[in-house]
Parts: structure tokens; sequence; C-alpha cells
């Protein structure tokens, strides 16, 4: 054998040795994913914000409340930021602010005032409201107080809220006329126009004598004609304040005297502008809580008519 021929041979294992080598030393390839493929991984942040997932909804908007107006008998301060208001018979507490503290000090007793009022749920109070006062001004004289009619506009029914063994309830009144007056009565109640009566329809001994009075009475004149009408009934005692029924409360003169059939009441009130005197007579019986309630508040309806 010729030295190239071993050369050969050794060049020709060397190589053999390399490539043994390098087949041994390579890792296998992981098959490549197919765009087909149902393997997926991890959503990014983009792919999430534009999934199913609904932003955060917006708070609701609190609503104002509505602004109410009304009129009513002034009464008086309660305390330094509450006020008592005579409405349909019923009285109402009102608060205000400092804003309105000047207009209250120009209010009188006793003074038919116009408002508009918002009512308000009290924090922490389920179903307790509160009235706050928004304005307040004497009322302007209407038509019905200048030319003596009531308006052709006055319906001949309308709802009278009442309270009766501390519930309140609303209840319809009928329009009937007096000679120079109107007024809202109860189906409980019947109404002499001759004498100027309003009695129960079951009890008629329980009545009110409905006065009007001049524009220029005198308090103190009537003071004295009520005191001499009550004392035959007994020792006659002149109420003020909260010791007047809640719907009188707002009366000028309240007179009031008892005897074995009963009381006996003198009552002078301003209402719309005029005047008025009740001759009251409750009898004891088993219609006395129920007469006074439903009679005052369809007396505080009064308004002059044809």
């Amino acid at each position: 054998m010729t030295k190239n021929h071993v050369k050969i041979r050794m060049l020709l294992l060397a190589a053999v040795v390399m490539c043994s080598l390098a087949a041994c030393g390579t890792e296998p390839k992981e098959p490549a994913v197919s765009p087909d493929s149902s393997v997926t991984g991890p959503a990014s942040p983009d792919e999430k914000a534009s999934g199913d997932e609904k932003p955060p909804a917006e708070p609701p908007k609190e609503e104002s409340p509505a602004v109410k107006e009304g009129e009513g008998s002034f009464t008086g301060l309660a305390d330094s930021h509450t006020v008592e208001i005579i409405v349909d018979g019923q009285p109402m507490s009102f608060q205000f602010g400092e804003a309105l503290g000047q207009a209250m000090e120009s209010m009188k007793p006793q003074q038919t005032v116009a408002f508009t009022y918002e009512e308000k749920t009290v924090e922490g109070e389920t179903g307790l409201m509160q009235r706050v006062l928004k304005e307040i001004h004497k009322a302007e004289a209407s038509d019905s107080g200048q030319n003596g009619s009531t308006g052709p506009d006055l319906p001949p029914q309308k709802q009278l809220e009442v309270t009766l063994e501390g519930n309140r309830e609303q209840r319809s009144a009928k329009l009937v006329t007096g000679e120079g007056y109107a007024f809202y009565m109860f189906e409980q109640f019947s109404f002499d126009k001759t004498k100027d009566r309003l009695s129960m329809k079951v009890y008629p001994h329980y009545q009110v004598r409905i006065e009007k009075l001049q524009p220029d009475f005198n308090l103190d004149h009537l003071a004295q004609k009520g005191g001499q009408e009550l004392e035959k009934h007994g020792k006659v005692t002149r109420l003020k304040g909260d010791e007047m029924t809640e719907t009188m409360r707002d009366a000028r003169l309240f007179l009031i005297s008892r005897d074995a059939q009963g009381m006996h009441e003198y009552i002078v009130k301003e209402i719309n502008g005029n005047g008025y005197a009740f001759h009251v007579d409750i009898p004891q019986g088993e219609a006395s809580e129920g007469f006074a309630p439903l009679a005052f508040v369809s007396l505080n309806t009064l308004q002059p008519s044809n």
C-alpha cells in the first residue's frame, strides 16, 4: 500500500468520526405550529379590554326636589328657623333660611300668605319629609274678595285633609253658600242657610252658627259679648296658643265654657280677609271627638260670595 492510500483512508476515517459527533450534539426541533392550530396563548391586555367586560356604570344623578306652591294663614314662628302656617285647616311647619328672615319679620299673625316650598327627605329617616320655604309674601287680594263673587272657577267639590284619631286622611266636601259667604262642607253635615247653621245630620245638636263680622269689628267688644253668651253655661276661659284646638290655633279669640250638657265655644277668626264669629255647641256623646275636627276644617274654607 502506498503512502497516498494511507492518507486517503485516514482522511475518510476522520470525516466519519466528525459526522458522528455532529449528529450526537444536534437537538430535535419542535414541529412548527400551523396557523390553524387550536392552541392559543393567554390574551394580551389589549384583547381583554376589547372583550365583553362592561365599563362601570355611572352613579345616578340626584334629582332636584319639585317646587310646590301653597297659601294659608300665617300663625307665627315656632323657633328661629321654623314657621307654622295653617293650610286648609291643618297646621304645617316649614323650615326657612336667613334669606327669608326679613320677610318673616314683616308677617303678622292670621295674615294670609302665599309661598313656595320644597319637600326633602330627612337624611337617615326613611319616609320623613322636611318642608323648606323658598319664597313667602302676603297674598294678593283675589277677585272674589273685591267684587263679592266666589269666582267662576270655584269647583263644586274639593278634597280636604282632616285629622281624626291621630290619622290624616282626605275627604270630599261640597260647596255650599250662605248670606255673603261660601265654604266646603263634608257629607256628614247639613247647612241651614236661613239660620247660618252648620250641624251634623244624625246629631243636629252638634252645631256651629256662623256670624259674618263687619270689617271694622272691635275684638274687645266681641270678647265681652262672647263672654256674656257663654257664662250661662259656666266659667268662661280664654284659650291661647297651644291651648286652642289645632285647626283654630290662628283664631283672634277663643272662649270656652262647660256644663252638664257639654262644651260651648265662641271663636273669632279672620279667613281670607274677612272676620267671622263661630258659636259652637258640642254636647257630650259619641260624636264629640269627630265633630270639631270636621267642622273646623270645613269652616276654614270660608270665602266671600254673592
